[in-house]
């Protein structure tokens, strides 16, 4: 129980330090170069499934049902496919700095930041998988939050520091700061004692089964990727970046409900659908239900009072005058994390064609609803189009969930 306080503890004081560095960062940047950390911070975000091509699908719900000595030559080979990715994918990643997305200066620390920031996810989820949620909450706090810190400090007696460059750096060494961290419960497997040869055969079993949830993510995660973009377009760089700000506020719900709810339910629900135990199985998925809803209401509370009084403080006006963008991404958010909840059920009961017909569902309507609606309001056509391609993902997945749970355990 003290991990469990301590976790959510962590994991809220991850949350405000973000919050306070956004904040920051709308003080001391100017709303241009707030844009453009929001782009750098999609698209590293985005980048990163291509990375890992959603591998851990299937290699975290293997690993739960073997032995931890057969551990040591799994997560080997699994490093040896990610070494194959990264030669694949990182050349094409120039095309972003080709096209004039983001300036070519920013290239080194951008592609440090995309392997680093993977790296750091998939230790998170092997720590999660051997039952390390409060160590995964750590590896969070440090890439997330803790260099974050000392950029405030920096920034705030340096005005020289006051830049998108010097962001960088610190991000760069706080995700490698956590991948170091993250690394060393690994070490203590049984290496000595394997044969650390690659199982291609394992990989290729493992593509086949990631593919189609590559594909479901990449559909899920656009939504909060090409929404940047399209803002971009159609309401330039400056706006983009009180949009920027109001989205990573409105995203430490999500990465709340992650690490302070979700990991503590999700391995629980595999394990009692891997052993046929509807009981475990409904009690589990009852308990993240019934906390997430208690959870986001508070934090969407708490936000829609307190942040909109924070901004009439700052001296940009930008942020104040556009607030209604700030309550619409909120809306945007909630109705994502409804459906969220239900593909965690699905995804747990192998139910990814289901996801994947969902999320891309999703993003052809929010895309189509963009493209219409920007034709005869710029300003709102986004917030819109995420708030209608997140409810048809979510009812996709309502509807498909309910025909499933009555199948399920059927024999119980």
């Amino acid at each position: 129980m003290n991990y469990r306080i301590l976790n959510v503890g962590l994991r809220g004081a991850t949350l405000l330090i973000k919050f306070i560095l956004i904040l920051c960062l709308a003080v001391f940047l100017p709303p241009e170069e707030v844009g453009l950390y929001g782009l750098i911070t999609v698209t590293v975000s985005y980048s990163i499934y291509f990375l890992g091509f959603e591998f851990y699908t299937y290699s975290t719900r293997d690993l739960v049902g073997r032995p931890k000595g057969e551990w040591p030559r799994l997560i080997s080979t699994q490093v040896i496919f990610f070494c194959v990715m990264y030669l694949l994918v990182l050349p094409l990643m120039s095309l972003i700095f080709i096209l004039g997305l983001i300036p070519w200066e920013l290239m080194a620390g951008f592609l440090a930041l995309v392997v680093l920031q993977h790296l750091s996810a998939e230790l998170m989820r092997l720590l999660v998988v051997m039952e390390k949620p409060f160590l995964a909450t750590i590896i969070i706090f440090i890439k997330q939050a803790l260099w974050a810190v000392f950029l405030i400090i920096a920034m705030w007696l340096f005005p020289e520091a006051r830049n998108i460059e010097t962001l960088l750096v610190f991000w760069v060494i706080g995700v490698g700061l956590a991948v170091i961290v993250g690394v060393r419960p690994l070490l203590k497997l049984s290496w000595a004692r394997s044969k650390i040869r690659p199982d291609w055969k394992w990989v290729r079993s493992g593509v086949l089964v990631a593919l189609p949830l590559l594909i479901s993510t990449v559909s899920a995660r656009a939504l909060f990727t090409f929404d940047r973009y399209a803002f971009e377009a159609y309401n330039g760089l400056a706006l983009l970046g009180a949009y920027s700000v109001y989205m990573s506020i409105a995203a430490g719900l999500l990465a709340f409900m992650e690490s302070g709810v979700f990991v503590f339910h999700y391995p629980k629900m595999m394990k009692a659908y891997k052993n046929n135990n509807a009981v475990e199985f409904s009690d589990t998925f009852k308990k993240m239900i019934k906390q997430s809803f208690h959870w986001m209401l508070a934090l969407l509370a708490i936000m829609s009072i307190i942040v909109p009084i924070i901004f009439s403080f700052l001296s940009e006006n930008i942020y104040s005058k556009n607030i209604g963008l700030f309550y619409a991404i909120l809306i945007a958010m909630s109705v994502f994390l409804v459906g969220y909840i239900l593909q965690y059920a699905l995804y747990t009961t192998s139910r990814d064609k289901t996801i994947i017909v969902a999320n891309i569902s999703g993003l052809v309507v929010a895309a189509i609803s963009a493209i219409i609606l920007g034709q005869y309001n710029p300003y709102w056509s986004v917030t819109i189009a995420m708030i209608a391609g997140c409810a048809i993902s979510g009812l996709i997945k309502y509807r498909y969930w309910t025909a499933v749970k009555l199948q399920l355990f059927k024999h119980n």
